[in-house]
């Protein structure tokens, strides 16, 4: 067994070693239904009950994680940033939906969300008069069901974080990244974190099993078994602001999680200085607060 999965994690290494990156350096969104798109995502109106919006648990003011540390219960859940969620295809830890027109339909009714429906949401839109207004002016067709996931997909094309240091340092600025970012980085490649945490997301668009290799030692599973533990790889985009840390939120700082991580996945103990610089990395991966979030939802 031990034989086996040392194989398996020089394979990883290898695919580690040819892993990509993209960087994200554009936004490419309509201005129009972004805006409306932010209005309906601020709006507790849509809410089954109307007393929380789409913001209230993936905020995106106070500390700009697109998250909110209020709304974890710890050991069982913790929401995802919805900060450059445009740049992902699969969602849900799950895994279950594809595509970000589904999520944003999934996200919308379902009794874990937004708690509302098909009929309540286009109900609460078209007894808005301002939304009347918008949604005429917007789409040829006005208020639909398809157009309100419309402008919310907008919205979240809008809310990408481009340009942070790692991403001008990939499109070629050596001098994006000091040294200690880049001992972070190296070390980032040569433990094999980038076999599941690459392309423009850093994570977010593979499935993989979620227990550590420390635990996977321990003993092999039944394959349904292994298959109920598949789970989407998060996005190391903006980790810096997104605490609690891990699938259940029981970590709440992010070196401590990096140690962690170190020791269970990796079975490594990372030294200080190695913690140091695998931050300083992470920290790169922060980018600019989006246009939309700074200009008034007008249209």
């Amino acid at each position: 067994m031990q034989k086996l999965f040392f194989s398996l994690l020089l394979v990883i290494d290898i695919f580690a070693a040819e892993a990509s990156f993209e960087p994200l350096l554009f936004l490419n969104y309509d201005e129009s239904r972004a805006h409306l798109g932010k209005k309906l995502f601020f709006d507790k109106r849509l809410s089954s009950n109307e007393n929380y919006s789409c913001e209230t648990c993936h905020n995106l003011y106070w500390d700009f994680s697109g998250t909110n540390s209020k709304y974890v219960q710890k050991g069982t859940l913790n929401p995802p940033s919805i900060l450059n969620a445009a740049s992902n295809y699969i969602f849900y830890n799950d895994g279950r939906i594809r595509g970000i027109h589904a999520q944003v339909k999934e996200s919308i009714t379902s009794r874990y969300e937004l708690n509302s429906g098909e009929d309540k949401i286009l109900t609460a839109v078209k007894d808005i008069e301002e939304y009347e207004i918008l949604f005429a002016r917007i789409y040829k067709d006005g208020i639909t069901y398809e157009n309100i996931v419309d402008a919310f997909v907008e919205f979240e094309k809008a809310i990408l974080t481009i340009n942070s240091p790692f991403d001008r340092y990939l499109a070629g600025d050596e001098s994006a990244l000091g040294e200690g970012e880049k001992k972070g980085f190296e070390i980032f490649k040569n433990l094999g974190c980038v076999a599941c945490h690459n392309g423009k997301n850093l994570g977010a668009n593979l499935m993989q099993d979620v227990r550590f290799s420390k635990d996977i030692l321990a003993g092999v599973s039944s394959q349904s078994d292994m298959n109920k533990r598949l789970y989407r790889v998060p996005s190391l985009r903006n980790i810096a602001v997104s605490a609690p840390y891990l699938m259940d939120g029981s970590i709440m700082t992010l070196k401590e999680a990096i140690k962690h991580i170190g020791a269970n996945q990796f079975m490594y103990d990372l030294s200080g200085d190695e913690i140091d610089a695998l931050y300083k990395f992470l920290l790169s991966l922060s980018g600019e607060r989006p246009r939309i979030m700074n200009e008034p939802s007008s249209n």
